[in-house]
């Protein structure tokens, strides 16, 4: 899976987000039809995350091993059931650990399986890997949970009275192009505090990596644009929670709100809808106090 260029950011920060959030999308991809009995991961080891050195938040499938970084069981809940990452409010109960705990986990499948998942389809391999990520949390933290239908607020990200500003994609450089390694298919990523560069990406892409903003609170965010192509852009405006943005001399711009109307003929709408949320119902640390 190609990542663009690395980047210093401070732990959790918003580019480190980034990372997790597009290895989930590419890797945990819906899948069309799911085993009646998902196979699970041979052996797991978990861990408290290093509270003194901690890492960036991150999941990384190489070969037959998935490894979790940082990561909560929360964060991990959304993983293995394909929510809106976002949206935090779509896992509800357990302590408050849950939450706030952070481990390192380290699983791999049998030889077998791995060969099996080789020859799978991105999709079909992605929903088997969400199956044996919800068997491990199951088994080693005797997760139990059941779905509700609430009522929440939502942002709904439709078009803009004077219409989409989006620019269709030129689609994938030539294997000649020698920048061709910089420029991924399908990629949003950020460029700096307060912008977003898309390439190739569509409306789902962009409503993802938008509810991952602090000013969106956490709410899920729904594409109601009816956009059905693949565009390249970019996005800047001053983030709110960015600490230095009153700084004397510091340069301001439009909020992300502003921003998505003027750069992209975008406006995100406040609404209430029915949401699915997972809500636990048992819990147990895999860690020995």
């Amino acid at each position: 899976m190609n990542q663009p260029p690395a980047r210093s950011a401070e732990p959790g920060g918003k580019l480190f987000w980034m990372v997790f959030l597009l290895s989930c999308f590419v890797i945990f991809t819906p899948s069309p039809a799911q085993a009646d009995s998902p196979p699970s991961f041979e052996v797991a080891t978990i861990k408290p995350a290093d509270v003194k050195n901690p890492r960036p938040p991150s999941v990384n499938i190489s070969g037959d091993q998935f490894a979790a970084t940082g990561m909560t069981l929360k964060e991990l809940i959304r993983i293995a059931y394909d929510l809106n990452y976002g949206a935090d409010r779509q896992v509800s109960g357990g302590p408050a650990w849950t939450a706030s705990t952070r481990f390192d986990i380290v699983a791999k499948e049998d030889p077998a399986l791995g060969e099996k998942l080789e020859k799978l389809s991105s999709e079909e391999r992605g929903g088997l890997l969400r199956q044996m990520l919800r068997e491990l949390l199951a088994d080693r933290f005797k997760l139990q949970i059941h779905h509700e239908t609430s009522e929440l607020s939502v942002y709904e990200l439709v078009m803009s009275k004077s219409g989409s500003k989006l620019m269709p994609s030129v689609g994938l450089p030539s294997s000649n192009d020698a920048d061709n390694s910089a420029k991924p298919r399908s990629w949003i990523r950020f460029a700096g505090k307060g912008r977003l560069e898309g390439t190739d990406a569509d409306a789902q892409m962009l409503v993802t990596v938008l509810s991952m903003q602090p000013e969106i609170g956490g709410r899920l965010v729904v594409d109601k644009t009816g956009l059905t192509g693949k565009y390249d852009f970019t996005l800047k405006w001053t983030p709110d929670m960015d600490p230095g943005a009153d700084a004397p001399g510091a340069e301001t711009g439009p909020s992300l709100f502003t921003a998505l109307e003027e750069e992209l003929g975008l406006r995100l709408e406040t609404t209430k809808a029915p949401v699915d949320v997972i809500v636990i119902d048992r819990v147990e640390s895999p860690i020995a106090d």
